[in-house]
C-alpha cells in the first residue's frame, strides 16, 4: 500500500496530467467545431484502460519511482500505464475533486437560470419536463428486458444482482438525461432565452435534471431490495428538501441579496453561499439525489440572481471549468474501457443508442407541440434535449458503481454522451433556420400572439 505521502504525490502528478489531456484534446474538438466538453470526455477515455489499460500491453518495467507494485497491491490490478499512474488510492481521491466539481457547476448553472422568462409558462414547462422524461422511462421499461442478461447487468448471476425493473428504471434515467447547461449554453448563443421555446425549454431541462435523479434513487433503492415505506420515505423527505428550498430558505435569504446589493460580493456574503451550496449537496447526498441536484437548487434559490451570477462566476468559472470538470470527466474515462467491447455488445449498443436518442428527440418535440409551440420549435427543442453532455456519465458512474449496470453498459453511457452532444450543434444550425423569426408569426399562430425568438442579452461567463 502507498503511505499518504505518495498518495498526494501521486494525486498531484494525476491532476497535471489530466488538465495537458484535457487543454490538448479539448482544443482539438473545438478546432473541429466541437464543445470543449466533447474533447475533454475524449481525454478522459484516452488515460484511461481503453487506450492504456493491461488489455493493450502490461507495464512490465515501470519506473521505480511509481511504485506500482505497492499501489495494486490491495487492489491485484495488473500493472499497466494507467493502473501504475493512476493507482487506486489516488484515483478515490480524484473521484472527491469530480464530486466538488459537479456542485459548482450545477451551483452555476442553477444561478443563471432565469426565472422572470418562466412566469405564465408553468403549463407549458411541465408538459415538455413530463414529456421528456415519461418517453425515454418508458422505452426504458421496453428496451430493458432485451439488455437483461450477463453483458450488460451488473453482478448478474450473484445474490446482488438487481431485479429487472431495477435495471430498467436504471436504463430509463440514463435515456432521460439532458444536459442542461449546454442546452442553456447554445440558446444564449444565438440569442434565443427570451423566446417561448428558449425559456421553457431551459426551464423544462432543470426540471428534467431533478426528475432523472429521482429515476435513479428509485432504481438504486430497488436494486438494493429497499421496502416500498422505504422508497416512500425517502421521496417523501426529497420532495420536503425541495419544497423548503424554494419556500423557506429562498425567502430567507431576501436579507442577503439586499447585503450584495448595498455591499457586493464581499468575503462574508462569498462565505455563506458557499456554506449554503456544500449544505445543500450534502442533504441532496444524504437522499441519494446526487450532489449535482443540491448544487443546482442551491444556485436556483439565491436572490440577485444576474449580478450575482456574474460576479460569482468570476470567482468560481475558471477554477471548476479548467481545473475541476476535467478531473471529472477524466475519472469517468478511468473507470471506462471499450476494450472490454465484443462483437456480441454491438447489438445492445445500437438498441440502446437508438433509445437514446428517438425517446429524447421525439419526446422533446411531441411534448413542445403538446405545450403549444409550433412542430419546427418542437423538433429544434428535441435536438437540443437530446444533448447528454456530461450528466449521462454521472448517471453511469452512480448505477455502475452500485453493480446494477455492467462496465460495457457504463461504455455505451460514454458513447451516448459523445455522439449526441456532437450531434448537437450541427442539428440545431440545421433546423433552427426553419423557426420563424421574431417579426414572423409562426404558421401556427397566424396573429403573432405568442413570443417566438426575441433575442436574449448575453451573459458573461
Amino acid at each position: 500500500m502507498l503511505d499518504s505521502s505518495q498518495v498526494l504525490g501521486f494525486v498531484l502528478l494525476d491532476i497535471a496530467i489530466i488538465l495537458v489531456a484535457a487543454r490538448l484534446v479539448g482544443g482539438l474538438a473545438q478546432k473541429v467545431g466541437q464543445p470543449r466538453v466533447v474533447g475533454e470526455i475524449v481525454a478522459g477515455v484516452l488515460l484511461g484502460p481503453t487506450l492504456l489499460g493491461p488489455s493493450i500491453f502490461e507495464w512490465d518495467s515501470s519506473f521505480g519511482f511509481l511504485n506500482c507494485e505497492d499501489a495494486l497491491a490491495a487492489s491485484g490490478g495488473r500493472e499497466s500505464i494507467t493502473s501504475c499512474v493512476f493507482p487506486p488510492q489516488a484515483r478515490s481521491i480524484l473521484g472527491v475533486f469530480g464530486q466538488v466539481a459537479l456542485v459548482f457547476f450545477m451551483f452555476l448553472v442553477g444561478l443563471e437560470l432565469d426565472w422572470k422568462l418562466l412566469r405564465g409558462k408553468g403549463k407549458a414547462i411541465a408538459s415538455v419536463a413530463i414529456g421528456v422524461v415519461a418517453l425515454p422511462v418508458a422505452l426504458g421499461f421496453l428496451v430493458g428486458p432485451l439488455l437483461y442478461d450477463e453483458k450488460f447487468v451488473g453482478n448478474f448471476g450473484t445474490p446482488d444482482e438487481p431485479s429487472e425493473i431495477a435495471f430498467s428504471l436504471v436504463i430509463g434515467a440514463m435515456l432521460s438525461v439532458t444536459a442542461f447547461p449546454v442546452m442553456a449554453r447554445i440558446l444564449q448563443e444565438k440569442g434565443l432565452t427570451q423566446s417561448m421555446m428558449g425559456s421553457t425549454g431551459i426551464a423544462a431541462a432543470a426540471a428534467v435534471t431533478v426528475l432523472m435523479f429521482l429515476v435513479v434513487a428509485i432504481a438504486i433503492g430497488v436494486a438494493n431490495d429497499e421496502s416500498t415505506g422505504e422508497q416512500g420515505l425517502g421521496l417523501l423527505l426529497s420532495a420536503i428538501y425541495i419544497a423548503a428550498m424554494f419556500l423557506v430558505v429562498r425567502p430567507a435569504l431576501k436579507p442577503l441579496g439586499r447585503m450584495y446589493e448595498e455591499k457586493g460580493l464581499t468575503t462574508e456574503i462569498f462565505a455563506i453561499i458557499i456554506v449554503l451550496l456544500f449544505a445543500s449537496a450534502y442533504i441532496a447526498h444524504e437522499l441519494d439525489l446526487n450532489v449535482i441536484v443540491g448544487g443546482f437548487l442551491a444556485g436556483a434559490v439565491l436572490p440577485a440572481r444576474e449580478a450575482l451570477f456574474r460576479d460569482m462566476s468570476t470567482r468560481l468559472f475558471e477554477i471548476t471549468a479548467v481545473i475541476l470538470l476535467p478531473i471529472f470527466l477524466a475519472f469517468s474515462g478511468l473507470a471506462t474501457d471499450f476494450t472490454t467491447l465484443r462483437a456480441e455488445h454491438i447489438v445492445g449498443l445500437v438498441i440502446f443508442l437508438v433509445a437514446a436518442i428517438g425517446g429524447k428527440w421525439i419526446g422533446g418535440a411531441v411534448s413542445a407541440r403538446a405545450a403549444g409551440m409550433s412542430w419546427q420549435e418542437g423538433n429544434v427543442l428535441g435536438i437540443l434535449m437530446n444533448c447528454r453532455g456530461l450528466l449521462i456519465l454521472v448517471v453511469a458512474l452512480v448505477a455502475f458503481n452500485a453493480g446494477t449496470i455492467s462496465p460495457q453498459l457504463q461504455v455505451a453511457g460514454v458513447l451516448t454522451a459523445l455522439i449526441t452532444t456532437a450531434m448537437t450543434g450541427p442539428l440545431f444550425d440545421k433546423f433552427v433556420g426553419s423557426v420563424p423569426p421574431p417579426d414572423e408569426p409562426a404558421p401556427d399562430d397566424p396573429e403573432g400572439k405568442r413570443p417566438v425568438l426575441q433575442p436574449a442579452p448575453m451573459l458573461e461567463g
